[in-house]
């Protein structure tokens, strides 16, 4: 939930501005609007990267206005996120990878050895779990990073800008993916301007304009403003 949030930067650069929203449990959520409407900053006060200047942010019955560094990666457990930035350990597989994923959140060797088969099974890429990211494809590759943010069992999937680098088909079947992920019951929150799929998946649409949210629009469609 945020609260009457607003966020400045050093240079006097507005961020957002007394923004007031709440995400339920199970929601999936477009964030769309131009190049600097705001949407990477709601999104990087949803992950905890940033604190917001004013108002209060409540996630998951925590403050992250409060969150500590020593709370941070507690926090960070609850979250799965997916950037289009392709990082992934390239001398490592793609079992590795996601090995590295649940060693940084504690997880037992018992749960990693039965958890990341089924992340993977999840966006059906279980037989490239021995393969090396520099053999895969861009949608495979994304499919990983997919898999990666679920392993934990998070509450809340965040993405930002999915399909920015994949073709059409492959980001069609991301989409798809993330719809199955919805309804597994975890909330997904994805900032794009691909306004195409937004309009095919007619899930709840917020648009941000300077900082602002413009729209707020159940079924939606890009551009609806209500």
């Amino acid at each position: 939930m945020f609260n009457n949030v607003s966020k400045s930067y050093p240079n006097n650069e507005l961020g957002v501005e007394k923004i007031s929203l709440e995400i339920k449990d199970g929601d999936f959520v477009f964030l769309v609007g131009k190049t600097g409407s705001g949407k990477s900053t709601l999104i990087n006060l949803l992950t905890g990267d940033i604190k917001p200047t004013s108002g209060d942010i409540i996630v998951n019955n925590l403050s992250l206005n409060n969150l500590s560094q020593k709370d941070y990666p507690y926090y960070r457990r609850i979250l799965g996120i997916i950037n289009n930035d392709y990082s992934l350990i390239e001398n490592k597989t793609i079992y590795q990878n996601l090995e590295i994923a649940m060693l940084a959140t504690g997880q037992s060797s018992k749960t990693i050895h039965k958890s990341i088969p089924l992340a993977l099974g999840l966006v059906g890429m279980t037989k490239k779990m021995d393969d090396y990211p520099q053999n895969l494809s861009g949608g495979e590759i994304f499919k990983i990073l997919m898999a990666r943010a679920v392993v934990n069992n998070p509450k809340i999937i965040i993405a930002d800008e999915p399909t920015a680098h994949l073709d059409y088909d492959s980001s069609l079947d991301i989409m798809s993916l993330f719809n199955e992920i919805n309804q597994l019951g975890i909330t997904v929150i994805i900032a794009t301007h691909a306004k195409e799929f937004v309009d095919i998946m007619k899930k709840r649409v917020i648009t941000l304009q300077n900082g602002k949210i413009l729209g707020d629009v159940s079924k939606g469609k890009y551009g609806w403003i209500i």
